[in-house]
């Protein structure tokens, strides 16, 4: 005669099961319900907790390896002395925030050399690499100063007039560039133009010196003088 199997029981033999002890223990301790609990959700509760584990030790590897990245290149650009080397350094990581500090340097260094056409390629590198507004328009700056000092006149008055309507930019840098504008409505003899730049350098709070700047032309620019006195005249000063 065959074995008996032994039988397989279903969920549901389960869950009558579970609800059974649920009855057995609902006078008992706090403990014993405890350990009821345990034992039918140990599972469960071990694999979450696994979990868990992995997720915060994977945070903590990626934090430490982020760390690490961003000290060993602080090293790297320390180590990084002459332009050779910095310029090495600068396209190795063209697309970080160090890496445009790098850009901008080399840049700058080109500018007090006169050398404005080396300097623009490293100002716009330095330019796409920053993310951050005050770094972004010391390199837009330059950018337009050097492409107007090595005779490309048509992009560095669309830089400039790029940065003073960029309201993300300081206003200084703004200020700035609407008196690079201004001068250069002087040299083509657009005075009516050239007033209207120091009017909106006016609007701006923060402009620091370039009102001064723009006041001192307006005194010393027979014709600008005269434009500005007509329109005081009329009621329309530049601070109206």
């Amino acid at each position: 005669m065959a074995p008996n199997r032994k039988e397989q029981s279903s969920p549901k033999d389960k869950q009558d099961t579970f609800q059974q002890l649920d009855e057995a223990y609902a006078e008992s301790s706090i403990e014993d319900q405890l350990i009821v609990y345990w034992n039918r959700h140990k599972t469960q509760i071990l694999l979450s907790v696994t979990a868990a584990m992995v997720i915060i030790v994977g945070i903590q590897v990626s934090k430490i390896w982020s760390e690490k990245s961003i000290t060993d290149r602080g090293n790297a650009y320390v180590e990084a002395t002459d332009d050779t080397e910095k310029a090495a350094f600068a396209e190795k990581f063209s697309s970080t925030e160090i890496g445009g500090v790098a850009f901008l340097e080399l840049a700058d260094k080109s500018y007090s050399d006169k050398d404005y056409a080396a300097a623009v390629p490293n100002y716009e590198k330095a330019f796409k690499a920053f993310k951050r507004a005050e770094f972004k328009q010391r390199a837009h700056i330059g950018l337009a100063l050097s492409r107007l000092l090595s005779g490309d006149e048509s992009n560095a008055i669309a830089d400039f007039e790029g940065i003073s309507s960029n309201f993300d930019y300081p206003e200084a840098a703004r200020a700035e560039a609407l008196y690079h504008l201004s001068i250069l409505d002087w040299q083509g003899s657009s005075f009516e133009a050239m007033l209207n730049r120091h009017e909106e350098i006016e609007k701006l709070p923060s402009a620091g010196n370039w009102l001064g700047k723009a006041l001192q032309l307006q005194a010393s620019v027979p014709e600008l003088k005269k434009l500005a006195e007509a329109k005081a005249s009329e009621g329309l000063t530049i601070e109206n």
